[in-house]
């Protein structure tokens, strides 16, 4: 038997759930694993489940690409993170960003090291709850645009809304 999360946002979920529990129950027992239904609300902070949908999203993304989650991460926090936190003005990246564009426009022997340096800082753990539900919605709006529909398991929906 698979599992299953049903998040309830309707009367109509609630029956989808015990409709699920009436289905599976005597399979269940006559397996000897009774069922186990867990009640919760859902989370409002983004660390749990929007970093797991994240990172399948990145494994995903990485797949259809040849390349690996890492690089991905990269890849997206300076196309899309990097433009959101300078518009937030979240901490010093503003300024921070602000200098390294310096740098690129004198053409500056050490502007991509320093880029690419500072790409690796942009923490997503900066990002607030609706800044990280932007991020997420931006990602996947891109890897559909480019072919890629993001698989999204119905227990993490709650996360990009």
């Amino acid at each position: 038997m698979q599992k299953a999360v049903f998040p309830i946002q309707s009367h109509a979920d609630i029956t989808k759930a015990i409709n699920y529990m009436h289905t599976n129950y005597t399979q269940a027992i006559n397996e000897g694993k009774p069922l186990v239904v867990r009640i919760d609300q859902k989370q409002e902070d983004r660390s749990k489940a929007q970093n797991r949908l994240y990172w399948m999203w990145m494994n995903q993304w990485a797949k259809r690409q040849g390349t690996d989650k890492d690089a991905e991460h990269l890849y997206f926090k300076k196309r899309m993170l990097a433009r959101i936190y300078a518009r937030d003005d979240v901490g010093q990246y503003r300024k921070t960003f602000a200098a390294v564009t310096v740098l690129r426009e004198q053409k500056h022997p050490m502007y991509q090291q320093v880029a690419d340096g500072l790409n690796e800082l942009i923490s997503t753990r900066d990002a607030t709850v609706d800044q990280f539900t932007e991020y997420l919605n931006d990602i996947h709006a891109f890897c559909n645009k480019h072919g890629c529909w993001l698989q999204t398991p119905e227990d993490l929906r709650f996360a990009i809304a």
